[in-house]
């Protein structure tokens, strides 16, 4: 009696087991697919990166998923010895499971100090007009592009024409849509160099969908044509760099990058002459409302303007429905 009571505990707790693995398998198989989606989609990382990123983040816990199932196959229903071929198999899948555990605490123990010590030294960050980063910090830059056509299919604004300035000698790289309120207000174009660095042109044009944006001005002691801009390094302790010079033409903001730190290669007047070199953007929306301008704080920070008491039906329909925008 007793021995059946134990055979029925170990039959029912390696079902849970096994069960519970296809339910980890199946959870970490849609997480890897929203994952992929969304950096791919929304953060336009290139894909063969975001897959091997996400092939060593689910490895662990697919090799995890695994377990729990050989191990309760064997208390549910006890199994033949597996075949030579299968354990060659098992041992290489193993192998990966422990390389991929290994980078994942690497990376982690890597990024976290990095962390620390920009932390620790945060007043210290920026030297030579060069701010110390995080590898992870200049994802953001690393754009997956698909083909210009298709990039600027639906886009809700004229980006500048290219024909007659300096990226025309480049070779493109292709375009990157990303949208605003539902809008398509922004544009990202790669280009490669004759010297193999890639400068990326970012368009985000506000009248299209609405949006605002404020900046110190004392953090543009730069200018391009006349306009106020910033030039921003960032660079990792091992050398890898991104050169960000940012500005605004009206609605119209730009960023103009480049994979270098222009300070260590001469790339910084080429970099200026880009910018200088774009003609003056049309904005989508001609015939928007001015704006009141700004309001400033004590601190020097901007202040929203109260919501008007009373609001037009075009106001009103503006604010449910960007697509009834007046310059729609």
């Amino acid at each position: 009696m007793r021995f059946a009571i134990v055979e029925g505990t170990k039959s029912v707790a390696g079902l849970l087991f096994w069960s519970a693995g296809h339910v980890v398998n199946a959870l970490v198989l849609l997480a890897g697919g929203i994952y992929v989606l969304f950096c791919v989609a929304w953060l336009h990382a290139p894909l063969l990166d975001v897959l091997r990123v996400t092939a060593t983040m689910a490895l662990p816990v697919l090799g995890l998923a695994w377990l729990c199932r050989w191990g309760g196959r064997r208390l549910w229903k006890p199994a033949p010895a597996p075949s030579p071929v299968k354990r060659g198999l098992l041992a290489v899948a193993g192998i990966a499971v422990v390389i991929a555990c290994g980078t994942i605490v690497r990376t982690g123990v890597r990024d976290y100090q990095c962390s620390v010590d920009r932390s620790r030294h945060a007043a210290g960050t920026q030297k030579d007009g060069v701010e110390r980063v995080c590898a992870i910090d200049l994802d953001r830059y690393d754009i997956g592009f698909q083909s210009l056509a298709r990039a600027t299919r639906k886009l809700a604004f004229p980006p500048v024409d290219l024909t007659h300035t300096p990226f025309a000698q480049f070779e493109s790289l292709g375009g990157r849509a990303e949208y605003v309120n539902d809008i398509p207000s922004r544009l990202y174009r790669g280009f490669r160099m004759p010297d193999g660095h890639q400068v990326t042109l970012f368009e985000h044009d506000m009248s299209a969908d609405g949006s605002r944006s404020w900046r110190d001005p004392k953090d543009e002691p730069e200018r391009i044509n006349g306009l106020p801009a910033r030039l921003v390094i960032l660079e990792t302790s091992s050398g890898k760099a991104v050169s960000v010079l940012s500005w605004f033409e009206g609605r119209r903001g730009y960023q103009l990058w480049v994979d270098a730190n222009v300070v260590r290669v001469p790339l910084r007047d080429r970099l200026f002459a880009l910018a200088a070199a774009l003609p003056r953007a049309v904005p989508a929306c001609p015939n928007e409302p001015p704006r009141p301008p700004l309001r400033f704080d004590a601190d020097g920070n901007p202040v929203e303007e109260p919501m008007p008491q009373v609001l037009t039906q075009a106001q009103m329909d503006a604010i449910v429905d960007g697509s009834k925008r007046p310059c729609k």
